[in-house]
C-alpha cells in the first residue's frame, strides 16, 4: 500500500470539465471503472483527437496505461513506458491550460502528478512519490480555491483529510506542515458523502472509495459498504473488485453463503472479463469460498475450492494465505506435526500472526479471521 500521503490517490479521479465535455467524459470514465481497458484507450484516443490541447485525453490515456500495468502485476515495462508519456503529456497540456482556465489546469496538474506519485508508491519508491504527492495536493487547493465548485478537486481533498486522520500520530504534524491542511476524519467524510451525492462525474469516484473505507476495520460499517458495492457492481459487472469486496463484507457480516454465492468460483460471470484481469478474479473467489466454508467448519468443501486453487498462479498476496488454509485442514484431521511445517512456511505478518495463534490453539478453536481483501490487481 502506499504511505498515508498517497492514498489520496488511490483512486480514478472523474476529470474536471465544463459542461459541454461532461457527457463525453462520463462515457469515458464509466469505462475506466468497467475495466473495459482497450475500449477505455480508445475512448481516450477520441477525445484526445476531438480535443488536441486538452489535458483530459492523455491524461486518460496514461489512466488506462496504469489499469493495464497494474493488472499485469506491474511487470510490463513497455506498458509503464506508455503510462510515462502520456502522464508527461498530460502535465504539458494541463501547464499550457493555465493562462485561460487556470482552475481547471490546476486540477489536471494535481490528477497528473498524483498518479505518477501514485505510480512510484507502487513500487515502493516513496522518496520519488513524495514531493508529487504533495505538489498534487496542493494543486487541487488552488483549484477549489478558484472555484468551489469543482467537486473533482473537493474529492481528492476530502480523501486527503480522512486518510491522514488515519496515519500514526507522530506523522500527522509532518503531514501537517508540508500540506497546509490538518487532518480530519470527520469533514474528510462528510467531503467525501457530499460528492458522493451529487451529480457531477464524480460521484462514482467517491461512492467507490466510500465503499473501500466502510469496509475496513477502522469504520466497519458493513451495511453501508453493502449498500454502495451493491449499486456499483450491478453497474460496473465487468469490475471483480466491486462483486470480490462485496463477498468480503458478506463474510465479515458472518453472512457466509451470502459470501460463497457472491464469490461463485464457477459461475458465468468471469467469461465477460478482460483476459488481464479474469484469472486473478477468479482465484480470488476460490480463496473466498475456501475461506468461508473453512469458518464454517466444512473442512471437505474448503479443500475442493482450495484444491481447484492449484490449477492457476496465485495472485499477489494470497500464497501465504493458502498455507494457512491449507494448515488448517491438516489440523482438522489431526495432522499437527504436517500442519506445522505448514505454518513455519507462511511470512506475510498478519496470515504469519494467525498461523502462531493457531499453533497454540489449534484450529477449529483457533482465530476465526478473515483474509484482508485483496484485488490481485
Amino acid at each position: 500500500m502506499p504511505s498515508w500521503l498517497l492514498l489520496f490517490a488511490l483512486a480514478l479521479p472523474a476529470a474536471a470539465a465544463p459542461p459541454e465535455m461532461e457527457r463525453e467524459l462520463a462515457g469515458v470514465v464509466d469505462l475506466f471503472y468497467d475495466m473495459q481497458f482497450d475500449q477505455a484507450r480508445a475512448a481516450s484516443d477520441a477525445l484526445a483527437a476531438l480535443r488536441p490541447d486538452h489535458p483530459a485525453g492523455p491524461f486518460y490515456r496514461s489512466v488506462s496505461s496504469y489499469q493495464r500495468w497494474i493488472a499485469e502485476g506491474m511487470r510490463s515495462a513497455a506498458t509503464y513506458r506508455a503510462f510515462q508519456a502520456d502522464n508527461d503529456a498530460a502535465e504539458h497540456a494541463a501547464r499550457a491550460l493555465m493562462r485561460s482556465n487556470p482552475a481547471e489546469a490546476h486540477y489536471y496538474l494535481g490528477a497528473a502528478l498524483g498518479f505518477r506519485a501514485r505510480a512510484n508508491a507502487a513500487q515502493r519508491n516513496f522518496l520519488r512519490a513524495l514531493p508529487d504527492g504533495a505538489s498534487a495536493i496542493r494543486h487541487l487547493k488552488k483549484a477549489l480555491a478558484l472555484d468551489p465548485a469543482l467537486s473533482d478537486a473537493r474529492l481528492g481533498m476530502g480523501m486527503y483529510h480522512y486518510f491522514a486522520a488515519r496515519m500514526p500520530a507522530a506523522a500527522k504534524p509532518f503531514a501537517s506542515l508540508l500540506i497546509g491542511e490538518s487532518a480530519d476524519r470527520a469533514l474528510g467524510l462528510a467531503e467525501l458523502w457530499s460528492v458522493a451525492k451529487s451529480t457531477g462525474i464524480a460521484r462514482m469516484e467517491a461512492r467507490s472509495i466510500l465503499s473501500v473505507i466502510l469496509s475496513k476495520d477502522d469504520e466497519a460499517d458493513w451495511a453501508g459498504a453493502e449498500m454502495l458495492l451493491a449499486e456499483l457492481s450491478a453497474r460496473y459487472p465487468h469490475n471483480p473488485i466491486y462483486r470480490l469486496r462485496r463477498a468480503y463484507v458478506a463474510e465479515r457480516r458472518g453472512d457466509f453463503d451470502a459470501a460463497v454465492a457472491l464469490a461463485d468460483p464457477n459461475g458465468l460471470w468471469f467469461e465477460s472479463l478482460h483476459p488481464t484481469v479474469r484469472a486473478p478474479a477468479r482465484a480470488w473467489a476460490l480463496y473466498r469460498a475456501a475461506e468461508n466454508r473453512l469458518l464454517q467448519d466444512r473442512p471437505a468443501e474448503t479443500a475442493g475450492w482450495l484444491a481447484a486453487l492449484d490449477t492457476m498462479p496465485h495472485p499477489r498476496g494470497m500464497k501465504d494465505w493458502v498455507l494457512l488454509r491449507r494448515a488448517n485442514l491438516l489440523d482438522a484431521q489431526g495432522k499437527v506435526r504436517e500442519a506445522d511445517k505448514l505454518y513455519e512456511r507462511i511470512n506475510d505478518k498478519t496470515p504469519a500472526t494467525l498461523a502462531a495463534r493457531f499453533r497454540a490453539e489449534r484450529y477449529p478453536a483457533g482465530p476465526r479471521d478473515a483474509a484482508p481483501f485483496f484485488t490481485g490487481y
